[in-house]
């Protein structure tokens, strides 16, 4: 089995199991998880979800999108959270990036939020983070949630505050690029006990690839054997036990 644990499914046109196309030259079952970025997205990714035993949810609100969040939006997450299996709130979190700063204030109270909501209903989360670790990390000490920071690529010192917190931290195909010195490191630091795999299709390219495809999740995977010395079968199980361990789920529905 492989997990992709952070995927964008909604920008992909059907009909039904065209995505899956991409794995026919390999002998696995793959399972993905669904981001969301804003409310409108949430009743196609829950659709989705009930359509494909294979397809696994999470709803929320980026952090792009923070500035026009609402009350009703909030109401409509929660109500999801009772009605539909949600397997967890995502991609919610934090980007202080230069063209989204300004918006800090109401980013810090979309999260909140979330993370609330998290606690509440027992919901992992996928956290984008960018520029704003610091503040992350102080939410993050005063709820009781877990998850995966998604696409994090920084100092080990920061990568050992978000696992001593009991997260785990997803790989992408920025893996692949030869000049990734610090992701590698990162890798290697972290080793097979802390991490999951992940394509965020169709955004990440592979360093020798045309186009993003769901398939990248076993050439990273490839990448993260050949950095740890290990067999591509230790990293697609124990990623697995990983992915299982943080969402509660086996994965087969």
């Amino acid at each position: 089995m492989v997990i992709d644990t952070h995927c964008h499914l909604n920008s992909i046109s059907f009909p039904p199991f065209k995505f899956l196309a991409s794995f026919s030259d390999f002998d696995l079952t793959p399972s993905f998880i669904t981001m969301s970025t804003h409310s409108k997205e949430w009743c196609k990714q829950v659709e989705l979800s009930q359509k494909f035993n294979h397809v696994y949810c999470a709803l929320g609100i980026h952090p792009w999108y923070a500035q026009k969040m609402q009350t009703i939006d909030l109401l409509k997450l929660e109500e999801h959270l009772k009605k539909n299996f949600i397997i967890a709130l995502g991609e919610i979190g934090l980007d202080f990036n230069v063209r989204y700063k300004p918006y800090k204030v109401k980013q810090l109270e979309c999260l909140i939020k979330q993370l609330e909501l998290a606690e509440r209903f027992s919901k992992p989360v996928s956290l984008h983070v960018i520029k704003a670790h610091n503040e992350m990390l102080s939410l993050l000490s005063n709820v009781n949630v877990s998850g995966i920071v998604h696409g994090l690529g920084s100092s080990k010192q920061i990568v050992k505050s978000y696992v001593d917190l009991g997260f785990k931290i997803g790989i992408n195909g920025i893996i692949t690029r030869i000049n990734a010195r610090r992701y590698h490191e990162m890798v290697s630091y972290l080793g097979l006990e802390h991490i999951v795999l992940e394509t965020d299709y169709p955004y990440i390219d592979i360093s020798y690839s045309k186009k993003p495809c769901l398939s990248d999740i076993l050439l990273v995977a490839q990448q993260v054997a050949y950095l740890l010395n290990v067999s591509l079968e230790r990293v697609l199980l124990k990623s697995t036990q990983n992915t299982q361990l943080i969402f509660n789920e086996t994965f087969v529905r």
